[in-house]
């Protein structure tokens, strides 16, 4: 649930960001977007270790390290966002195993946080670790979106489709009839996919429509994964 509530609020606060930062009509830049795409990378190495090093407030020499952070990772945070482009929409494996060890290398840190600092302090620190998830969280969201977006697409050719268009489209693809969502049971897209993949099968349909099958499996996976 807490997950769930911090997703929000950091889409939110992103969608705002964006808003304030991004152009409206973006110009390919290919040196920017392409920075853009580098920072990102380092964005998800560096942001969690430096917001956990802001909460030790460290004075090196009479200068203040946290005001240098805080800069950098705005910047940083700017120009990703103004610079939003396809590049940063490929999926990164080897910063995805990243965010996992530390995801599981973050209850450690919290018990040691507790035990030898305080416990409001390890909660600062899982405060921390879910504003580094959730910037991650978000921009798999963007690629899985994309990735459904191109399937949509080569399904049901190009064109200007709302998210009410594209469950329409797959409902009418795997019903064959015009339903409402809402009403919709797991159960009924599970039966139907079954009545729809024997039908349309490539050993038994010999109709003009030789991508049926593998729209049908599209639209099954759609509507099952949207209906909970």
């Amino acid at each position: 649930m807490i997950k769930k509530i911090l997703k929000i609020i950091l889409s939110i606060l992103f969608f705002l960001t964006k808003k304030i930062f991004v152009r409206k009509n973006r110009v390919p830049h290919k040196i920017m977007d392409n920075l853009s795409n580098k920072l990102h990378s380092i964005f998800i190495f560096t942001s969690f270790p430096s917001l956990y090093i802001l909460w030790f407030d460290i004075n090196i020499a009479s200068f203040y390290l946290n005001n240098l952070i805080y800069t950098v990772l705005f910047l940083q945070f700017v120009l990703i966002i103004r610079y939003y482009n396809p590049l940063m929409l490929e999926k990164k494996v080897f910063q995805s195993k990243i965010m996992n060890k530390i995801n599981r290398l973050s209850l450690i840190i919290f018990i040691l946080n507790w035990i030898f600092l305080s416990f409001l302090f390890s909660l600062a620190f899982l405060l921390i670790s879910f504003i580094n998830y959730g910037f991650y969280i978000f921009i798999i969201n963007q690629i899985n979106k994309q990735k459904a977006q191109e399937e949509f697409k080569k399904q049901f050719g190009d064109g200007d489709y709302s998210k009410e268009d594209i469950i329409k489209k797959h409902i009418q693809n795997l019903f064959e009839s015009d339903l409402d969502i809402n009403q919709i049971q797991r159960s009924e897209i599970k039966k139907q996919y079954r009545l729809m993949a024997k039908k349309y099968h490539p050993d038994v349909y010999t109709g003009t429509q030789k991508d049926k099958f593998t729209s049908i499996n599209s639209s099954y996976k759609f509507l099952i994964n949207l209906v909970k």
